[in-house]
């Protein structure tokens, strides 16, 4: 999987769509599957298998974890922002 840049237009899709397919959802592995789904649509994630279902959920929870770290390094302030 590669990670492209975040970029305001990029972060409000990836949270639109994470907002849209995860209402509802009760699962932590449909959660997992939804940010990494969300991701790819906002052009923030790709390379990443057409079919999750196959692989395994230590697999789609380390994506799913490259992927919140990925965002947070862009959306975190700088040192000295407020």
């Amino acid at each position: 999987m590669n990670l492209n840049e975040v970029t305001q237009r990029k972060l409000e899709r990836y949270q639109e769509s994470f907002l849209e397919k995860g209402e509802g959802q009760r699962s932590v592995a449909a959660f997992n599957r939804i940010i990494i789904e969300a991701a790819v649509e906002a052009g923030i994630a790709e390379g990443v298998p057409d079919d999750m279902g196959d692989l395994s959920p230590r697999a789609v929870r380390a994506m799913t974890e490259r992927i919140a770290e990925h965002i947070k390094t862009a959306t975190d302030p700088l040192p000295g922002e407020a």
